[in-house]
């Protein structure tokens, strides 16, 4: 059987899909990343809040109690601010395995149209057996008929 002409879109196929499989895989890691940082950032600052709180408590300066406060405030700031890059990382994961599914789709349509063509192959170099069979038995009933001598 000869080279398909779907073998070369196969193997093309597989190469983007391999390629996008890559893309989401860093992707899916630069979103745990993210999170994992988020996660960090919310219980330091939530530990932050507690000294704030029993310091407090304990007594401290207005200049202490500012400076905790200022503090406090720029971890908010850094939270908030991971929270737009950890939901940017889950969209970006998102889209990169949307575009290895389109990949997945190509490939799987490609390798069904060459599944396909292969059916019909098989199917014309059945029926050309069974034309020369027919011809044979035609031509050998042909001779034992009209007596071949």
């Amino acid at each position: 059987m000869s080279q398909s002409k779907y073998t070369f879109l196969i193997k093309l196929a597989e190469d983007k899909q391999a390629a996008a499989a890559e893309r989401m895989r860093q992707a899916q890691a630069k979103a745990l990343e993210a999170m994992n940082r988020q996660e960090q950032l919310e219980n330091f600052r939530d530990e932050y809040r507690g000294r704030l709180t029993s310091g407090g408590m304990k007594g401290m300066s207005i200049a202490q109690w500012q400076d905790f406060q200022k503090f406090l405030g720029r971890l908010d700031e850094a939270v908030r601010i991971q929270q737009g890059d950890t939901e940017f990382a889950k969209q970006r994961f998102i889209m990169e395995r949307q575009a290895w599914r389109n990949e997945h789709k190509k490939l799987k349509a490609y390798e069904k149209l060459l599944e396909r063509e292969r059916e019909r192959e098989q199917q014309a170099q059945a029926r050309r057996e069974q034309k020369a069979t027919d011809e044979f038995a035609t031509r050998r009933f042909w001779d034992q008929t009209h007596g071949e001598d």
